[in-house]
């Protein structure tokens, strides 16, 4: 073997092990929807942050836009009446209450689900009649 080959074989092992390293970095990060106390557990990147009004935090992002929220989460309008008191957010699809995080009072619902009919309304145009996790009534 030459200095040529072995160089090679190191980089081609270095760039293997780096894509391996990404891939297994960004399945394992947090996701909307995960529980934090400060954005920095959300993303280093300051693409999510931390809700932490929501019981144990929420990763999510604010002022998001029809079907673009990321890890297959759902963007939703909450006080749709209000223009100005609305917040859009990315919340964490779901399915069934044991999709989120049921110990700490979050349930799968949908804008039916609360109170005010007219509190919470799903932007996205693809999953108009997606359900997602929040916590209701909790203090």
């Amino acid at each position: 073997m030459n200095s040529k080959t072995i160089a090679l074989n190191f980089n081609s092992i270095a760039g293997a092990w780096i894509v391996a390293c990404v891939i297994a970095a960004s399945a394992c990060g947090p996701r909307i929807g995960d529980s934090c106390s400060s954005s920095t557990q959300c993303s280093f990147a300051g693409d999510r942050i931390c809700d932490t009004n929501q019981p144990g935090g929420s990763c999510t992002v604010f002022d998001c836009q029809p079907d673009q929220c990321p890890d297959n989460a759902v963007c939703v309008r909450f006080r749709s009446r209000t223009p100005r008191l609305q917040i859009l957010a990315c919340m964490k699809r779901c399915n069934a209450n044991s999709d989120c995080r049921e110990g700490e009072g979050y349930r799968c619902v949908g804008p039916e689900d609360f109170a005010d009919r007219n509190s919470a309304e799903i932007v996205d145009r693809e999953r108009p009649n997606a359900r997602f996790c929040a916590a209701l009534g909790v203090p």
